[in-house]
Order: structure tokens, then C-alpha cells, then sequence
């Protein structure tokens, strides 16, 4: 499999306008409506609902590397034992770019993993598989993670199922449409999931398009956006 650092750079200025739109739009739903005829929009309850909100976006954000991290270790084998910042090697380059072309300086820094977490062969020094985490990435597990903690702290929520259900299901396929990896039987370099797993699969002969990730990045958004609104009816 190629590398797929070129796909991963092309769009990235388009693409962090469509992942703002859309957060906008799901922390829009999200936002439980104000009463224009309350004199005060505080209530006791307030304060613990922010910090049970707070508490459970923390708890959902980490669960997001768990759930990966369980997935790839029962797959491919072995645990991490070797952890990586790429992007610190890429920062002094990053400043020498930034004034002249800080678009591009932004879209040069953006491509880099922030977090490699890895499983490191201790004879070979090869790394087996890695798990990458870049800007984009961590952005939209923290959004996610915000949006089901205000969810799961509000009260009537929990009575909800299939609004539950949808909202899962969207973040789910959302946090997933953003998620890399390695693996050294498949790719040489940081390849979205979706790939990596179909050439697990067996699949191969199909081109590394990023509009896959679009179309799975969109479709999660509505269904996330759609669980959301369900939870304010």
C-alpha cells in the first residue's frame, strides 16, 4: 500500500471549513433551548450538570483511544510500548514557513501526528502498528466528546434510547472517518482506518481516495446531528 501523507494533504484548508460547519450545526442541535420569558437563565442545577458534563466529555474523549487501542491489540497482537511526537521534529521548520506562507505553514503542521501510540518490536525495532493522532483528529474527539457529555448530563437523556442509539451510532462513525494507523502487513505510512481494515480484509485493487473519509465523515455528522435534535424533542 502507498503512503498516504498526499492524501491527507489534499483538502486540508477545505477541510477544516466543512469540520467547523459541522460542528457548528451539531453543537447547535445540542444547545438546549433558552426561555425568553425567564428573568434568569441560572438554576442551582447548573453548576453540578457542567461539571458532570465536563466530567463525562474527559471519560468519552480517552474512551475513544481505549476502544481503538482494544481493537487493533485483539487484530494485529501485542500492546503499546512505544510512544512518539512526530510532530516536534516538524516544529522548527513550521516557524520558518510561517511567516512568509502561514497557510501553508498551517497545512504543513496539520498533516503531522501530534500522538503516535505504537507497538514496537523489540528485536527488529520496527514499529508493527501505530496508532496516529494529528489536529483534525483530536479536534473532532474533543467536539464529539463535549457534545455526548453535555447529552449524557442532562437527565432526561437517559430515558432515551433510540435517540441514544442514533447519537452513538453517528459519533461513532464520525470519530472513526478521522482515525489513522499503521500497520506494516498493509501500509507504510498513516492510512485511514477504513483502509487499513479492508485490506485486512483481503480487499485491495481500490485507490486511497479521501472522499471515502468525506462521505463517512458527512453521513455520521447527519446522524450524530439528527440523534441530537431527537434528544431536545
Amino acid at each position: 500500500m502507498q503512503n498516504n501523507t498526499v492524501e491527507r494533504l489534499i483538502g486540508y484548508n477545505g477541510a477544516m471549513n466543512r469540520i467547523f460547519a459541522i460542528f457548528s450545526t451539531t453543537a447547535s442541535a445540542a444547545a438546549p433551548a433558552s426561555n425568553p420569558h425567564s428573568p434568569s437563565h441560572f438554576s442551582p442545577q447548573e453548576t453540578p450538570r457542567s461539571s458532570a458534563a465536563l466530567l463525562y466529555s474527559t471519560l468519552i474523549f480517552f474512551s475513544f483511544f481505549i476502544i481503538a487501542l482494544t481493537a487493533i491489540t485483539l487484530l494485529n497482537g501485542g500492546w503499546v510500548n512505544h510512544t512518539l511526537n512526530p510532530v516536534g521534529a516538524y516544529f522548527s521548520m513550521f516557524m520558518l514557513i510561517w511567516p512568509e506562507q502561514p497557510l501553508g505553514a498551517l497545512e504543513f503542521i496539520l498533516t503531522k501526528s501530534f500522538i503516535v501510540l505504537a507497538h514496537k518490536d523489540p528485536r527488529s525495532a520496527l514499529n508493527l502498528w501505530t496508532l496516529e493522532y494529528d489536529a483534525i483528529t483530536l479536534i473532532v474527539y474533543s467536539v464529539v466528546a463535549i457534545l455526548l457529555g453535555r447529552i449524557l448530563a442532562r437527565r432526561r437523556a437517559h430515558g432515551n434510547f433510540i435517540a441514544r442509539v442514533i447519537t452513538l451510532t453517528g459519533a461513532g462513525l464520525l470519530v472513526g472517518s478521522v482515525t489513522y494507523m499503521t500497520a506494516i502487513e498493509h501500509c507504510s505510512g498513516a492510512t485511514w482506518v477504513g483502509f487499513v481494515s479492508l485490506y485486512g480484509m483481503g480487499f485491495d485493487g481500490f485507490d486511497l481516495f479521501p472522499i471515502y473519509q468525506w462521505i463517512l465523515a458527512f453521513v455520521g455528522a447527519g446522524i450524530l446531528v439528527s440523534g441530537l435534535r431527537k434528544h431536545r424533542t
